[in-house]
């Protein structure tokens, strides 16, 4: 069955909007599209996309046990209680239609608060604490502004393979932005360094090295910077992201052999297969956790503010901040070390740019 996707959706988070995107289109379904988009517009010129997050006040329940959300399930989650034991619940009414994320802090009550089936678990959560941190990402399109990737964590590390697939620098960017607009730490966590020459500085690292960014290179098959990670998570709650097949799973193997999380080879075309399909909350010996999330395409620097760029891209001066545009990345004579990082900038700030709520229709 294929796919539909509304109006104003892409199916890939780097083509959102863009004219490319219609241009291929024939005449009958440009013209359907264009009416549709007529009956979407509204006199909306500006929207609160944070406000949409907003969760119920939590202050009536603050005297039944707290848990985290570990998953969800439609109208059933998993929750790690105190002792970090394992208990599963269903949703109070009034919770159904709220985004919750794994990682959100929720009140439950072992004696359901309102009637339920018999049949579903008898433990009730019903409300969600506020909450410390928010990794969020942008969404596909202007109606559904975030995609929620988890709460309350500490630090971002993202995993990047030297080679298997190739190290991407424009992804830790974007990561960058992310972990910088959430709040939390940052760390790149360079993956299969055993498969690349020991001669091989990473040089596509060097403009983080530069930002005193924590960059660790390790290796599952030596063990290589295993055990200092294993240091770095106590008493933290650490989410992994990476492009599928860069050896995320493989990592928590190594660093908790006990784990068994399945893993998978890179596909015929170069890229990696897809082993982890939702949000895992993995304890960690020393009251740490690992969140790991499944292997990104992309991702969406939609919707977030353009002034983070400068804390990414601070070789830059603010005038070229204000309108990269304008810029040549290939011009020699702004003598730029890595040409590529301008292109780079001239995406994210393309993407970032602001939106009405009403969907874009090129015409």
């Amino acid at each position: 069955m294929t796919r539909k996707f509304r109006l104003g959706q892409s199916r890939e988070a780097q083509d959102l909007d863009s004219r490319d995107v219609y241009a291929r289109e024939g005449k009958s379904a440009s013209k359907r599209r264009q009416q549709s988009a007529e009956r979407l517009q509204t006199d909306i010129e500006s929207h609160d996309s944070d406000g949409m997050l907003a969760l119920p006040d939590a202050a009536p329940w603050l005297h039944l046990p707290e848990g985290i959300l570990t998953q969800r399930h439609s109208q059933i989650v998993d929750i790690e209680t105190e002792d970090r034991s394992q208990i599963r619940a269903t949703l109070s009414g009034k919770l159904k239609g709220v985004k919750l994320v794994v990682g959100d802090r929720v009140r439950y009550s072992v004696v359901p608060i309102e009637a339920m089936d018999p049949s579903l678990p008898t433990c009730q959560v019903v409300a969600v604490s506020p909450r410390r941190t928010l990794l969020k990402r942008g969404g596909i399109d202007d109606r559904e502004p975030w995609q929620l990737m988890c709460a309350n964590a500490d630090e971002i590390w993202v995993c990047a393979a030297v080679v298997d697939p190739p190290l991407r620098p424009g992804l830790l960017e974007r990561a960058q932005i992310l972990a910088l607009a959430a709040g939390l730490g940052f760390r790149v966590i360079v993956t299969k360094r055993d498969k690349a020459s020991p001669k091989d500085t990473l040089p596509e690292l060097d403009p983080l090295r530069e930002q005193d960014v924590p960059i660790h290179e390790t290796s599952a098959e030596t063990a290589q910077g295993i055990g200092d990670l294993l240091e770095l998570l106590k008493d933290k709650v650490v989410v992994l992201i990476g492009h599928s097949g860069v050896g995320k799973s493989t990592l928590i193997n190594a660093l908790l052999p006990g784990s068994r999380i399945k893993t998978g080879d890179m596909s015929r075309y170069g890229t990696g297969r897809q082993t982890t399909t939702s949000a895992q909350w993995i304890p960690v010996p020393g009251f740490g956790t690992l969140i790991d999330t499944p292997g990104i395409r992309a991702l969406s620097v939609r919707g977030f503010d353009r002034g983070l760029l400068a804390h990414v891209f601070p070789e830059f001066p603010p005038e070229w901040l204000e309108d990269p545009m304008a810029l040549d990345p290939e011009d020699e004579e702004l003598g730029l070390d890595y040409p590529e990082r301008l292109s780079s900038l001239q995406r994210l700030w393309l993407e970032m740019e602001e939106r009405n709520p009403n969907q874009n229709v090129f015409r």
